[in-house]
């Protein structure tokens, strides 16, 4: 029997998708991530996630609230632009849909590398790679163990070999805006490296 990728990949799966990326978290780090890859062309699914089933504005006020007056003012600023942004430019994010576990799996293509399952209320989202902006710094630390990664100093480019990557969560401190934006353009080029430019899974 053909596992859930094959049929995913084939088509035969109802529930699950194949995408270049799957963005994780719909707040200001995932946004930007989502605009950058659609600079590049690359196709990508936002969703919510991981640890609340409705975190978004929950985040959003927590966010404002550690920041001084002149940058949560940027960042409200900042976020109402790329949510119109999202929608005139049609990208595909799915505010009421939250990634609920992802792994990485193997591909029925012999020699193809590893993909990403992203599991979700509605299914499963198969990508190539998977940016991680809205994660609990105590549940990163989990998942990065069951990885075999801890929190160092070479760990994004360790991540970024199996297409994971990381923007905003790293570290306990919040990252200023700019720096939010700044690691979303150079996670955007690096994803977009990593598929190829306008190519998409079949």
């Amino acid at each position: 029997m053909p596992n859930p990728q094959a049929r995913a990949l084939q088509g035969e799966d109802p529930v699950a998708e194949s995408t270049s990326a799957v963005v994780i978290g719909t707040g200001l780090s995932g946004l930007a991530v989502a605009a950058e890859l659609a600079r590049h062309a690359v196709a990508a699914v936002t969703v919510d996630g991981l640890e609340s089933s409705a975190p978004t504005t929950a985040t959003c006020a927590l966010r404002v609230a550690d920041l001084s007056s002149a940058e949560s003012m940027e960042y409200l600023e900042v976020l109402r632009h790329l949510r119109k942004h999202a929608v005139s430019h049609g990208l595909d994010v799915r505010h009421q849909l939250t990634a609920r576990h992802l792994a990485l799996v193997e591909s029925p293509e012999p020699d193809a590398p590893a993909r990403w399952a992203v599991r979700t209320d509605a299914g499963v989202l198969y990508a190539d790679a998977v940016i991680l902006t809205r994660c609990a710094h105590n549940q990163l630390r989990r998942f990065l163990a069951d990885l075999g990664y801890s929190l160092g100093e070479h760990l994004l480019e360790a991540l970024g070999q199996i297409g994971l990557y990381l923007v905003g969560v790293t570290g306990l401190a919040a990252p200023s805006t700019r720096e939010v934006l700044l690691q979303a353009k150079h996670v955007g080029a690096e994803v977009s490296a990593r598929v190829g430019a306008g190519l998409q899974p079949a």
